[in-house]
């Protein structure tokens, strides 16, 4: 357009179009840009000499690090991995890279094992602390079946996974139970999920171990509660002077905990249902409330029975009051009638002169 002008020179029209002369004279001589190529670019000959061994049959399993070795031990070409992975990508002769996810823990699947006792218990560290702030920390060992409080362990400021496994033999010695039917909750701590404390469990008692999912506190619920429970129970307090007076406490709690009927459980006591006498109670209460049941029909009936002839003279005695009070009306209404209707009342003087008249004539 500049180079169109005739009546204006080049000075003028970059005014009028707001451009400095400069900038329009450089533009002018300005020379076309030419697509730079990198110095160190394969030849079209290597190009094709990768894509020869990339289609050949018998090399078709080989990756990318595969092709690049046989090319230099072929003497075919000579490239690196990356510039193999371009040239098979440019020619689509490569499957596309996906990056490698880890896997995602699932949510562990126990409802079916809470069905009897000793088939799954729970366990988690919660912490105490002492008058001078020392803190304890305690290892609770739950049945999940019969919700029996099995063991504890403590320990001072940390523990570790020698520790657990020790806990761990002391509840299991206690209990003398088949642990090849055993499944151990817990949640994704160092110290529960460590080498040393899997190999321990797993080889030495032969228990199937569960994790629940990280930062996802729900999928041990049950051992969680049962920490409050333990830790906010009023006669727990909130302090102690000594490590032993908190074992104390807890060994108290233990033997309070398993004697009290646990509602999940029918209000069965944790420790007969660990027994295995939580069915037969529930079946025994079963039956009584069933007889209860009959035997409330029975002197329902019995009493009634007995009761009907009173109700009947209780209903003749309102039967002739109610008489009584209907022949004194009808009689006072024989006599209104003999009288002639009522006449009007006439109001004379003042309303506050006939109000006590008017109040008694309405009554």
């Amino acid at each position: 357009m500049m180079k169109s002008l005739k009546e204006l020179t080049i000075q003028k029209g970059c005014a009028i179009l707001r451009l400095k002369a400069k900038r329009y004279y450089r533009w002018c001589n300005r020379k076309p840009v030419m697509k730079k190529t990198a110095w160190n670019r394969i030849t079209p000959d290597e190009e094709r000499s990768i894509l020869k061994a990339a289609r050949d049959e018998s090399l078709c399993d080989f990756r990318a690090a595969e092709l690049m070795v046989y090319g230099h031990e072929s003497k075919e070409f000579y490239c690196s991995v990356s510039t193999v992975q371009r040239v098979l990508k440019k020619n689509r002769l490569q499957a596309p890279y996906e990056i490698p996810r880890r896997k995602r823990p699932k949510k562990p699947d126990i409802r079916h094992l809470m069905s009897e006792p000793k088939r799954i218990f729970s366990y988690d560290a919660t912490d105490f602390y002492l008058t001078n702030g020392l803190r304890v920390i305690v290892i609770p060992i739950l049945d999940m079946g019969s919700r029996k409080f099995i063991h504890f362990g403590a320990r001072i400021v940390s523990f570790r996974q020698n520790d657990v496994t020790d806990i761990w033999d002391e509840a299991l010695w206690k209990e003398d139970i088949d642990t090849s039917l055993l499944t151990a909750l817990s949640d994704r701590g160092s110290q529960m999920k460590g080498s040393k404390t899997k190999l321990h469990l797993i080889g030495k008692h032969n228990i199937r171990l569960e994790f629940a999912r990280p930062y996802t506190p729900d999928d041990n619920a049950w051992i969680e509660s049962f920490i409050k429970y333990m830790k906010y129970h009023p006669a727990c307090p909130d302090r102690f002077e000594t490590v032993q007076d908190m074992v104390d406490w807890i060994t108290k709690f233990q033997k309070l905990y398993n004697e009290h009927p646990h509602s999940s459980l029918g209000y069965v006591r944790p420790n007969e249902e660990h027994a295995g006498l939580g069915n037969a109670i529930r079946k025994a209460r079963k039956e009584n409330l069933t007889v209860s049941k009959q035997n409330r029909l029975s002197y329902y009936h019995s009493q009634k029975g007995q009761v009907s002839d009173y109700g009947l003279a209780e209903d003749r005695v309102c039967n002739n009051v109610l008489c009584q009070n209907k022949e004194r009306e009808n009689h006072g209404n024989g006599q209104v009638a003999k009288n002639g209707s009522l006449e009007p009342f006439k109001e004379t003087g003042d309303f506050r002169d006939n109000s006590l008249k008017i109040l008694c004539r309405n009554r």
